[in-house]
């Protein structure tokens, strides 16, 4: 499996999230990408996953 890269943008929104979510957000940021059969993590996917876990 290859390393899933993540945009500048997508890295600065991680580094926002209070450390002890982070790495739940960034392995089901992971997941959701490959899913996709995407390479890299965009603010676009954050923001899609984001609004996928507020409607339930």
């Amino acid at each position: 499996m290859s390393k899933i890269k993540w945009q500048p943008e997508a890295e600065a929104r991680l580094r926002k999230v209070p450390f002890f979510i982070r790495p739940l957000v960034k392995k089901r940021a992971e997941a959701a990408a490959a899913e996709r059969g995407l390479r890299e993590i965009t603010s676009q996917l954050l923001d899609e996953i984001k609004g996928r876990e507020h409607r339930g």
